[in-house]
């Protein structure tokens, strides 16, 4: 079931990849609509997995930020407004708020990572 669920996943993916690349006029809307949902998906069972690993796992508080920012983050690329002293729009606000959350999430995989290895070791040993 897992594995056909994944594959259904995969082929949306590949089928809107397709019409993205081969059609002349990309409706803009419908990617939008197509990456709100995607991410939607994702942060769901981010955050699931975080609350069923919260109490074990004290570096799940940086993934729960990470959900928390990037949404509030999106909010700046889908709410277009007239550009802040004539430089800064919504689009260019967007990318300079990734910054930090991408050193957030960084930060989460490698404590995750010396957790797992950890916990591995302490199973072989």
């Amino acid at each position: 079931a897992v594995v056909s669920t994944q594959s259904g996943h995969y082929g949306r993916v590949l089928y809107h990849s397709y019409n993205l690349g081969f059609y002349k006029k990309i409706d803009y809307g419908y990617n939008m609509r197509f990456n709100i949902c995607i991410a939607t998906i994702h942060h769901s069972l981010l955050l699931g997995w975080g609350l069923w690993n919260w109490s074990h796992r004290p570096h799940i508080k940086k993934a729960v930020w990470v959900i928390v920012l990037s949404t509030m983050a999106v909010l700046l690329e889908l709410g277009d407004f007239p550009p802040i002293w004539g430089v800064f729009d919504a689009h260019a606000l967007w990318h300079a708020a990734t910054i930090p959350i991408t050193k957030i999430w960084w930060d989460f995989i490698v404590e995750d990572c010396v957790y797992e290895y950890l916990r591995y070791k302490r199973k072989v040993v």
